[in-house]
């Protein structure tokens, strides 16, 4: 089952809702990264929280990942945590 990830508020209002796409390529990405790694902290089961501090880090990986691994998916957790960033909120990763 793939990933459901809100963008939440400072207060955990939910502001934004996507989902990871069937095919998990994002799970992948986060399974095979680094283990000091943000992305190698979202797990696939039970759920991730990423704090603005995170999330800056996790733009940063996204963005440097090669381009064809940049899909829509990843275009898209980009925006919501750039949205989450500028809104000193989160991102919530709820797993399977």
């Amino acid at each position: 089952m793939p990933l459901v990830i809100y963008v939440e508020d400072q207060v955990h209002g939910r502001m934004a809702k996507t989902h990871e796409d069937h095919k998990e390529t994002f799970l992948a990405l986060c399974e095979a990264a680094p283990e000091d790694s943000v992305l190698n902290g979202v797990q696939r089961h039970g759920d991730t929280m990423l704090n603005e501090l995170q999330l800056r880090g996790f733009v940063d990986e996204l963005k440097q990942l090669p381009r064809e691994k940049q899909n829509s998916t990843v275009r898209k957790l980009v925006a919501a945590a750039e949205f989450a960033i500028a809104s000193h909120g989160y991102l919530y990763f709820v797993g399977a």
